[in-house]
């Protein structure tokens, strides 16, 4: 039996996957900190909540009263650091994050179970002008690092809340929502009461093209908060509409909130032919002890960005003798090199530069070109 194997969901990353995905970190993390984002780091492990026990993976402790848990997520962990040693910093607060995350469960879209997660939090902003604002840099990170043909798809719970409050039934509404989530019309109206149906086939014919389903959306007007809800969604569409036409959004208000904390308007972005979200992100309550704060962010998944990316890295690697001056170094590097030493016999290091597929070789001050593989 095979003893060195992986669990399901966890996997090395290697050679260029792992290069490629710490680069685009950085680019993304900069792009971030330019726009008056600040860089905190938060640790892997951290005392179980109602917030965090999502997913997670527990770690139980002897002599601990309450039970550790791997992170899943990093949002939760910026609203209580926002919270707690930084409840004086002037309002709003902006913060950015990288780190690994792991799950005790993937998804279909999501099988992987542990990766790097890269986000942008705006803490204690109310108006929906900070959600257009996470929007446009997740939009300016993604195709910054080579992400094309990108569709976002905007939803809110406060529809699906104001249903089911009227509905009152937890039962009924507990079927009606996994009929609802399967845009099944007939079989939703079932557990929804009579004066219900006309917002619920509203709500139902609002999934798809926005621009396509306006006419649907202003029906949901039916109290001040789905009032206020259906215009912040139209002026976020709007915003974008004029500034990039090339982006597709789509509407979909049935989408259950699977991190247990969002509170308004949320999106989620996708790139063409790729399996899985590669951005995330919308409102939610930041609160410890007295302090709530209304707030928004987003997280970029790194793993669905590098497969993404339409970016062709190109690199020129050369191998090196050790006796090689710290000048020519430095000018191999300066000239886009990525070096190697090579410890061996010099009348050797032709041959090992083609069996690893490098570019070229040094050899008595020549670089000698290599046809690649």
């Amino acid at each position: 039996m095979i003893d060195n194997l992986l669990p399901p969901g966890f996997k090395d990353e290697i050679f260029d996957q792992s290069s490629i995905e710490h680069k685009y970190k950085n680019i993304i993390i900069n792009i971030f900190q330019l726009n008056g984002y600040e860089l905190v780091k938060t640790p892997l492990i951290e005392y179980e909540n109602s917030i965090n026990e999502h997913n997670s993976f527990f770690i139980k402790e002897k002599n601990e009263r309450k039970n550790f848990i791997l992170r899943s997520d990093i949002t939760m962990q910026i609203a209580r650091l926002a919270s707690a040693r930084l409840k004086n910093k002037q309002r709003p607060l902006k913060l950015c994050y990288y780190g690994e995350v792991v799950r005790k469960k993937g998804t279909i879209l999501r099988p992987g179970r542990q990766f790097l997660q890269v986000g942008a939090e705006c803490i204690g902003e109310n108006s929906y002008l900070a959600d257009v604002e996470m929007l446009n840099l997740a939009y300016q990170s993604l195709t910054a690092v080579g992400i094309r043909d990108i569709s976002i798809e905007l939803s809110s719970h406060i529809f699906l809340d104001y249903l089911f409050k009227q509905n009152k039934t937890i039962e009924k509404n507990n079927l009606a929502r996994s009929f609802l989530r399967k845009k099944d019309i007939k079989n939703s109206l079932k557990y929804i009461k009579s004066n219900l149906h006309d917002f619920t086939n509203n709500l139902l014919f609002c999934s798809g093209d926005l621009e396509e389903k306006k006419f649907f959306l202003e029906k949901l007007k039916v109290n001040q908060a789905t009032t206020i809800a259906v215009t912040e969604l139209l002026n976020i569409y709007a915003y974008f509409s004029n500034n990039y036409p090339e982006i597709k959004f789509i509407l979909d208000l049935t989408e259950s909130n699977y991190l247990n904390y969002h509170t308004g308007t949320r999106f989620t972005i996708f790139a063409k032919n790729i399996r899985g979200e590669v951005a995330r992100g919308g409102r939610y309550i930041s609160q410890n002890n007295s302090l709530v704060e209304n707030s928004t962010g987003f997280n970029c998944y790194m793993d669905t960005i590098t497969k993404a990316s339409s970016t062709i890295e190109k690199t020129k690697k050369i191998m090196i003798p050790f006796d090689i001056s710290v000048n020519k170094k430095n000018k191999l590097i300066k000239d886009g090199y990525i070096i190697e030493t090579f410890f061996g016999e010099k009348h050797k290091i032709k041959e090992i530069a083609i069996i690893k597929n490098y570019d070229a070789y040094f050899i008595e001050d020549k670089i000698i070109q290599l046809e690649k593989k």
